[in-house]
């Protein structure tokens, strides 16, 4: 497979980019955003990212098993956590999964957001992951669905998980808060596009 970009510890092949492609769009690989959401890393570093493979392990964790595994996280040390939520019930399979939603641990409000691009499909899935965060953080939060933009067709999850996470990010940056509605805002036109472009100037 031919490698056509990395960063940090993420590495991206020719597949995965064609999952971007907006002349045949198709659902985007777990490869595609742990990319973004490693670069998101590099940009605030109050605001910490988790890679889909990892939340998906923590997802299915054993409570009794959270913080002995995870601790290394540190998520104390960050005012916002993001964390990109599937639906599959497999650690071995990455294409188990229907959808991708967005989770984001707001640490001064005890609480969790769910940002679902389709009506709250993975609320199920939140709710769990939400439960072992709060023994992560030692927090009793809270776990509200968020009010956001939503999917025009039924493969663009992934995408909306990269821009809303960019969204936030760029919106904490500026203002040093979270800000809502800032999820409310549609998915740009060619958003597929400005991703593959983003990729490119990674070479």
């Amino acid at each position: 497979m031919k490698i056509v970009a990395s960063f940090g510890d993420t590495i991206l092949y020719n597949s995965d980019l064609l999952t971007l492609s907006s002349s045949s769009p198709e659902y985007i690989t777990d490869n595609v955003i742990s990319l973004f959401l490693e670069m998101l890393n590099e940009e605030c570093e109050e605001v910490f990212s988790i890679s889909p493979s990892v939340v998906q392990l923590m997802k299915l964790t054993e409570p009794s098993m959270i913080v002995e595994m995870f601790a290394g996280l540190e998520l104390s040390e960050y005012q916002i956590v993001l964390c990109p939520v599937n639906d599959s019930r497999s650690t071995t399979s990455e294409m188990s999964g229907q959808h991708w939603s967005l989770l984001c641990y707001i640490r001064d409000q005890s609480t969790v957001f769910h940002i679902d691009s389709l009506n709250a499909f993975n609320a199920a899935e939140t709710k769990v992951l939400a439960s072992n965060l709060s023994l992560l953080s030692g927090q009793s939060l809270r776990c509200k669905n968020l009010c956001c933009a939503q999917q025009k067709n039924g493969y663009d999850c992934g995408i909306h998980v990269i821009y809303f996470a960019r969204e936030i990010v760029k919106s904490f940056k500026l203002s040093k808060t979270f800000d809502a509605k800032i999820v409310q805002k549609p998915l740009p036109e060619l958003y597929r596009n400005c991703l593959i472009s983003d990729i490119e100037k990674l070479h």
